[in-house]
């Protein structure tokens, strides 16, 4: 007979946003099931590709920008406890005229 196991959470889907859940969460003590569809890694998911963009100038609200910044420590986190560097920092500027 199987054994039956409770969680605390269950995340559907463990992409970059589901991945970072799970870890997060189980970081925390809570006890965390992770369910994807696909193999992980698999290439379905907007995580896939050699390069991701993250930004701290956001037009859509400024409530974002903590969030962000928070983003941000996380990543050097991520790069202090795995000794790898997965950031790299570059200026990005975009130049334009206001259409009202």
């Amino acid at each position: 007979m199987a054994q039956r196991r409770n969680f605390d959470v269950i995340v559907a889907g463990v992409g970059t946003m589901g991945a970072a859940a799970c870890h997060h969460l189980a970081r925390r003590g809570v006890s965390v099931l992770g369910l994807e569809q696909f193999d992980i890694p698999h290439p379905m998911g907007a995580h896939h590709g050699h390069s991701r963009m993250i930004r701290q100038a956001y037009f859509e609200h400024p409530d974002y920008v903590p969030l962000l910044q928070r983003a941000y420590n996380l990543w050097d986190e991520v790069e202090e406890t795995s000794g790898s560097r997965i950031r790299f920092h570059l200026v990005f500027r975009v130049l334009s005229k206001r259409f009202v």
